[in-house]
């Protein structure tokens, strides 16, 4: 088998994991989320990193800094993951016209 996706294992892995249950925040805002954000601000010189606990929350806060207004186009795939058009849905409700592209 050719391991295509090896994952590292440096020893700490049961103890971050036993850390992060016990702390009662397995998504989102935990201690491990800050220190992983922290890092990356130091790293790349970022003044602030925001992770996010999924790809929909991160889609529905781009969603909030489109500033989607009445008569805009929201224009998707026809064939796509339902969480991409929730995210949008969610934030522009009824304030634009969602077209969703046909593919030939």
């Amino acid at each position: 088998m050719i391991p295509f996706n090896a994952p590292p294992v440096v020893g700490t892995e049961l103890d971050y994991m036993q850390s992060a249950m016990g702390s009662g925040k397995l998504c989102g805002d935990g201690g491990f989320t800050r220190r992983c954000q922290q890092w990356l601000e130091q790293r790349f010189g970022s003044a602030k990193v925001l992770l996010t606990p999924s790809c929909t929350a991160s889609l529905e806060m781009a969603a909030l800094l489109l500033d989607i207004q009445p008569g805009d186009e929201v224009i998707m795939p026809s064939y796509t993951f339902v969480s991409t058009a929730n995210a949008l849905c969610c934030v522009a409700q009824n304030r634009s016209l969602w077209m969703f592209a046909r593919t030939p």
